[in-house]
């Protein structure tokens, strides 16, 4: 905490805690044994904010996705059109829908395990993070990416073609 109060805005430098020499040290520090100390101390206020975050999308990543769901297999609001609401396109099939239901949740409960375990440990820069953030944040930019474009302005031809490469 010392470290990130004598330099909050840059911090010592990514993977400098340990090297990190304040007057009346008497023993060498190791680890921050804290991922909020670790990227706070190292990367200052500036670094800390930006990746709490990656650690916000990566755990709301899977809530969005689950909005998105309904859309990409066809259903409109009812609010808007009553009580019989029309069929919009559908962009993926219920087999592919229910996977990334289950994709969402899992990459929830994931990230909100992996936060838990970094609460105890200096794992900021490890690969896990970075590989469950592509994880959770991946169907969500897919169903996006086909809703939009089925919403773009295309010609026939080409959106026959695009349709029929995704069946």
């Amino acid at each position: 905490m010392r470290a990130f109060l004598e330099n909050p805005l840059t911090g010592v430098g990514a993977g400098q805690f340990k090297n990190y020499d304040p007057k009346g040290r008497q023993e060498s520090w190791r680890e921050t044994h804290n991922v909020v100390l670790q990227v706070a101390s190292e990367l200052g206020i500036i670094g800390l904010v930006i990746f709490m975050f990656l650690v916000y999308r990566a755990g709301f990543a899977g809530r969005e996705t689950r909005k998105l769901l309904p859309r990409a297999l066809g259903y409109v609001p009812k609010s808007r059109w009553g009580a019989t609401p029309p069929r919009g396109p559908v962009v993926i099939s219920l087999k592919d829908a229910a996977f990334l239901d289950a994709h969402a949740a899992t990459m929830a409960a994931a990230i909100a395990g992996w936060f838990l375990s970094a609460l105890f440990a200096s794992v900021a820069y490890n690969w896990t993070f970075y590989y469950l953030l592509a994880l959770a944040i991946a169907p969500r930019v897919i169903l996006a990416d086909r809703l939009a474009a089925i919403s773009a302005p295309r010609s026939a031809t080409k959106r026959a073609a695009w349709e029929g490469a995704r069946v």
